[in-house]
């Protein structure tokens, strides 16, 4: 007969997560926006290094012509993105397969608008099924479950969010910024050290581009919120982070993102525009 143990996941492994829900271009970037603001800068290749746990990273970023390209974490040579403050988009470029997906704001929207109610679906049939468990395996059932699934009701209790300016400052790569602390529900989510975009020498067109792409990240994050039925409000920060901390429940560092150079040659248009032989897709429908 089959255990209670083996029951539970052999429906978790049948069942689709809900990030298996998300086109691999939608997840980076609401994955991206939850993780951290983006590190950009001027006209310039931007160099920052990435430590989690034991495994580091590299990754560049380059602004020229109101458009940012960088590379989403993890994606190796794999892939790109490019921000466009023209036409508040992002494309996604697969380079192994030479195929770009382009999503404004509505069309991301409406994307994780559709996973919200496949989850919440899934969230059903998973309560069904506990109710056919044993009364002494349903409340280990159910935490199984949150744990995979929310609960991606807007009326549930939300966290307290809180954002503090502290008076401690940092140099990084020869740049001062101030030090800001965030707390989830009285504890500390992360620290951000920010400096102010005239401090890093940013032309007009590039600082109007860089911070259409932070502000475009922060509307991602509460996308990515609310997805996950998580309604507390997003922390605003004025200027460029150039230092991130952020901490797991038991206050290590769990993620840290440091600028690492700055090289402010001037760069070619073709860094910043997709390749020619590139065939642009559509977002596949939801399954």
């Amino acid at each position: 007969m089959t255990t209670f143990k083996e029951t539970v996941i052999l429906y978790m492994k049948n069942t689709k997560s809900p990030s298996s829900l998300l086109h691999p271009s939608l997840a980076l970037v609401l994955g991206y926006a939850l993780l951290c603001s983006p590190n950009a800068f001027a006209d310039a290749t931007v160099v920052y290094e990435q430590v989690a746990g034991s495994n580091k990273s590299i990754n560049a970023m380059k602004i020229k012509d109101g458009k940012i390209r960088f590379t989403p974490p993890n994606q190796g040579n794999n892939s790109f993105s490019l921000y466009d403050s023209s036409t508040g988009s992002l494309t996604h470029a697969d380079t192994s397969q030479k195929k770009f997906l382009t999503m404004d704001e509505n069309d991301i929207a409406e994307q994780a608008k559709k996973v919200k109610q496949q989850m919440e679906k899934m969230r059903e049939q998973m309560l069904a099924k506990i109710k056919t468990m044993p009364p002494e395996q349903q409340q280990q059932a159910q935490q199984m479950m949150n744990q995979h699934l929310p609960q991606l009701n807007s009326d549930s209790p939300q966290p307290k969010v809180e954002q503090k300016k502290t008076s401690r400052t940092e140099t990084i790569a020869g740049i001062q910024c101030t030090v800001h602390e965030s707390y989830i529900s009285g504890a500390k989510a992360n620290e951000i050290c920010m400096a102010a975009p005239e401090q890093l020498g940013l032309s007009a067109e590039d600082t109007r581009a860089l911070m259409s792409m932070q502000e475009f990240m922060k509307r991602m994050q509460k996308v990515a919120q609310n997805m996950m039925g998580n309604n507390a409000p997003v922390a605003d920060l004025e200027g460029v982070p150039l230092h991130t901390k952020l901490f797991g429940p038991d206050g290590s560092i769990k993620l840290e993102t440091r600028l690492a150079s700055i090289n402010q040659d001037e760069l070619s248009s073709d860094t910043v525009m997709l390749p020619v032989d590139y065939t642009a897709v559509q977002m596949p429908a939801m399954p």
